[in-house]
Parts: C-alpha cells; structure tokens; sequence
C-alpha cells in the first residue's frame, strides 16, 4: 500500500493529467520528473483505482423509425432510442445530447415540467459553458418539486452554464377570471412574452389519462360536472396542460380557460420545437402533436415510434 503522500502525489498527478488536460511532459517539468515516470504514476492511479475511466456510449438509434416518422410528418427530426428496455433514461439522453449540439450562445429556450424534462436536464453536459437564457413556457406546479417548471429551468440553466428567470404563478389557477386577472400583471406578461420568443422549446407530450397528465388533471379537483365535460371532449393528449385532439387542435375543456402557459398556436410559432415522449400509452398525444406542428423534432423510443405510426396508419385506413 502506498503511503499518504505518495498517494497524494499520485492524486495530483492524475488530476493535472485527466482533469486541467496537462500534458505528460509539463507534469514532468513542474514535478522536476521525467514523463516516463508520470506514465508510470498514472498508471499506478488506474490500477489503484484513484482514477476510474467510464465510456458512456451514446444510446442505439432506430434509424428506420425515424427515417418513417420524419417522411410521415414533415418533422425536422426524429430521434428514437432503439432499445428494448424502453427506458426513459435512454430516451433523456438523446433528447439532452441533441439539444447541446443545437445551442450557441445568446439563444433563448423555453421549457415545460414533467417526468420526462427532469431526466433530459439531469442527462444535460455541455463540453462548454453556453451563455443562454432559459425560461417557463408556462406557471409552476406544486405536484412535485423536481418535476416543476421553475426548478427545471434553474436546473437546466444551471447546467448549461447560463441564465434562468422565474414565472411567479401558479400553471392552473381556479377560474377563468384569476387567470385573466394574473395574465394582465407585469411579471407574468413578461415572462410569457419572453417564451415566445424563444429560439427553441423544450416539452413534455402527455397522454391523456395517464401518466403525468393523469396527475395534473386530478390535482385540478374538478367537480363531477366539469369532469364529464372533460372525458367527453376526449383529448388525445397535452402539451403545457394545454389538451388537444388527434389533429393536434385545442380541444374545449373546463380547464382551457384557467392555464397560465403558452397557447399552443404561440408554442408552434416558436422555430424549433423539441417534443420528449417515452412509452406507447403516450401514442395518441404524440400523434396530435406531430401532426399540429405543435413539435419539429420528436424524441422517443421504438415502441413509441411504432405505436404512432400504427395508430396513423388506423385513422387513414378509417
């Protein structure tokens, strides 16, 4: 066993080497050492374990499903993990690989919450520090702290090395009034402004009655009357709690008038619109948004994949 300063020594050395990108010869000149020697210390930094080298490779893509979904919908792109574990983690990763490759500094994104945004910002790592800005494309939730758009945003700046601001309201309110009366304050009509004019929007696609989507429209309480007029208007899915149709159009629903977000028409103005969706229950709500335009660029996995071009090729035939 190495003593504690040679293991010290064998800490700095790979430090210098691996994290601040010295050469073996400037180590070996600031150590007043030789570079063959470094080598061997780096060497002895592996086997010791103090030093632990991780490939991340990126995860499979389907490239048949994406080359389908780009010619069936116009779309941008298609991003479709491969795998058949149809894990959101997989899914999160392209979406936050290819998001970075896209970005350059002085562009503005704005952003939604969920389940399936929190993994993209936790997968996010930029080689550089960009200087963005990031804003809520709609007010806040209280269903979980991670999954909220406020948190999210400060998240996803914090990573990318730029700025966040916050929307100081609430995504639903209790009526069509108080979302009116919210919407006419000087914050949020600020920051809604500053979401349509972001550069890209990064959101999360909801199936309804599951998921997520299930969870929001449940911590909504609506009465038994409004929730009948809910299931009957029988949205496919959601994007920023705003529900729409197979077609991708806003569906009337109680809640229409009481959210503090993003119009769909003002999200499919926005030039490039990245939709994150993982597993086929979402199908529906996918298909209605490709086909709205209300998203350009589609990430999601082959199951998924499937499943929407299955249920377009149903509704055509029909």
């Amino acid at each position: 066993m190495p003593g504690p300063r040679r293991t010290e020594v064998l800490v700095d050395v790979a430090t210098r080497y691996y994290l601040e990108h010295q050469s073996q010869a400037e180590i070996a000149r600031d150590l007043g050492s030789t570079r063959s020697n470094v080598s061997r210390m780096l060497t002895a930094a592996r086997e010791r374990g103090i030093v632990r080298i991780e490939i991340a490779r990126p995860p499979a893509r389907d490239e048949a499903s994406e080359r389908l979904l780009v010619r069936r919908f116009g779309l941008r792109e298609a991003v479709v993990h491969a795998g058949e574990d149809r894990g959101v983690r997989e899914v999160a990763r392209l979406a936050a690989d290819w998001l970075v490759a896209g970005l350059s500094d002085g562009m503005r994104i704005t952003l939604s919450w969920g389940r399936s945004l929190s993994a993209v910002v936790r997968s996010v790592a930029p080689s550089r520090r960009l200087d963005v800005e990031v804003v809520q494309a709609g007010g806040d939730l209280h269903l979980s702290r991670e999954l909220s758009g406020n948190e999210l945003a400060r998240g996803l700046a914090e990573r990318l090395g730029g700025t966040s601001s916050y929307l100081p309201a609430p995504a639903i309110v209790d009526s069509a009034a108080a979302a009116r009366e919210l919407l006419r304050t000087r914050a949020i009509a600020r920051q809604l402004a500053k979401a349509r004019t972001a550069d890209v929007a990064l959101v999360g696609i909801g199936g309804f009655g599951s998921g997520f989507a299930a969870q929001l429209l449940e911590s909504t309480h609506l009465d038994e009357e409004d929730r009948a007029a809910f299931d009957r208007a029988a949205p496919a899915g959601d994007i920023l709690a705003r529900f729409y149709g197979e077609d991708g159009r806003q569906v009337d629903t109680p809640l229409r008038d009481r959210v503090l977000a993003l119009e769909l028409e003002e999200l499919a103005a926005i030039p490039c619109r990245v939709g994150v969706a993982q597993g086929p229950g979402k199908a529906a709500g996918v298909l209605g948004a490709v086909r709205g335009g209300l998203v350009d660029v589609l990430v999601t996995d082959t199951a998924t994949a499937g499943a929407v071009l299955a249920l377009d090729d149903t509704a055509v035939a029909a």
